[in-house]
């Protein structure tokens, strides 16, 4: 059995991700075993984006089943402090 069952080993840092309404989310900034954390350029905050929301890759884009409204905001400050105690 996969320790991996969704695949997210195989997505690569900085894939665009596309809403399901066909908006922009941003680009993976890291991948995680249960979410993805996506987030924009100059933006303050990331988005937490369920792994069971992935729905493939089109044109190079990640496509997910959810909208913008539907996934968690994260800090990126509290996500690099975080980050920077592992």
């Amino acid at each position: 059995m996969s320790d991996d069952p969704h695949g997210t080993h195989n997505i690569p840092i900085g894939t665009p991700v596309r809403a399901f309404d066909g908006s922009t989310l941003g680009y993976v900034r890291e991948v995680h075993p249960h979410y993805l954390l996506v987030g924009e350029d100059g933006q303050h905050t990331d988005l937490e984006v369920p792994v069971h929301a992935i729905r493939g890759f089109t044109e190079g884009q990640l496509q997910v089943s959810v909208n913008r409204g539907a996934v968690t905001e994260v800090d990126d400050e509290e996500t690099a402090h975080r980050m920077s105690q592992e």
